[in-house]
């Protein structure tokens, strides 16, 4: 597996190139297990289904610290010799892409590349188990990136973001022959799913937004008909029996946030408990003005409550 390398340049340029291709952070989606990629999602994006690119805390965070990976890993490992990487590599022929963000020199094995992450303790703790386990959709883009980058390994470095207790670790992942030919084959089979238009099974549980792009208006007296669909009385009844669950959970909590509210009198602070910190301070809501925006809504009513 041959791919070409491209200098990264602007960043502009970078989100170009990486548009087109299935990248090693977005693999996992086609394996079912990135925690914010769908195989959908990958798919309707590149049936041309605009989604809003906004970068989030957590990644403003990794792109912050990634240097601080850099010298945390150096430091660990002082027979290596790390590397920014500053480059984009991909193969045209099946439309796969890595950034890689360091190169490991001075190991006896030949070159790696080093993927640096920033976790939360608590993730780290929970996904990670402590360093004992690493998350599967990484795994993947760590062999994607040693497997495009030609290295003989590849090492994550998930720096534990904690203000009074930060640490780095390493984790070597071996090169993996048979795995990377199934990251290839699902990568050249998404590729044929987009172009005969066959669309990937939604993971309703995470696809909201995915779904809601796809078709972000209606057609005027369009009818969808669903006679003898069994399925589709049965979500209905299930969104109504949560749909009252929550109405009557919602009305619960409104009623101890009442007796809260008697209780506090004209106090803005309670005192003399523990566990608990109640505030009931008088505050001010700026105006705002809202945009106009395009919805759909949803609405489901239950006829059999009719009256015959």
């Amino acid at each position: 597996m041959f791919a070409r390398r491209r200098k990264i340049e602007t960043r502009e340029e970078w989100l170009a190139w990486r548009k087109r291709d299935i990248t090693a952070s977005r693999v996992g989606a086609l394996f079912g297990c990135h925690p914010y990629e769908t195989a959908l999602r990958l798919y309707v994006e590149q049936r041309g289904v605009e989604f809003e690119k906004e970068e989030n805390r957590a990644m403003r965070r990794g792109r912050w610290l990634e240097p601080a990976v850099g010298k945390a890993v150096a430091e660990l490992r002082p027979d290596w010799v790390i590397e920014p990487a500053n480059v984009y590599l991909d193969v045209p022929e099946i439309r796969l892409g890595a950034t890689p963000d360091f190169w490991i020199h001075g190991d006896v094995r030949g070159i790696g590349v080093l993927q640096a992450k920033t976790v939360a303790p608590s993730v780290f703790e929970r996904e990670w188990d402590g360093g004992r386990e690493v998350p599967f959709w990484i795994v993947l883009q760590a062999l994607t990136e040693a497997m495009l980058g030609e290295a003989m390994f590849a090492a994550i470095a998930p720096l534990t973001v904690d203000p009074h207790d930060m640490d780095c670790h390493v984790i070597e992942i071996k090169r993996n022959p048979g795995a990377e030919l199934k990251i290839i084959e699902a990568v050249k089979s998404f590729w044929r799913d987009v172009a005969e238009g066959k669309e990937p099974a939604p993971d309703f549980s995470r696809d909201a937004d995915v779904v809601r792009a796809m078709h972000p208006r209606s057609r005027e007296n369009a009818i969808a008909d669903f006679s003898g669909n069994n399925e589709i009385p049965i979500l209905c009844m299930q969104y109504e029996t949560l749909n009252n669950r929550i109405r009557q959970a919602e009305a619960e909590k409104e009623t101890i946030a009442t007796e809260l509210k008697f209780r506090m009198g004209d106090a803005e602070l309670a005192a003399g408990i523990p566990d608990w910190h109640i505030t009931y301070k008088t505050g001010e809501r700026k105006a705002y003005s809202v945009p106009a925006k395009t919805l759909r809504t949803l609405r489901i009513y239950d006829r059999r409550k009719d009256p015959a």
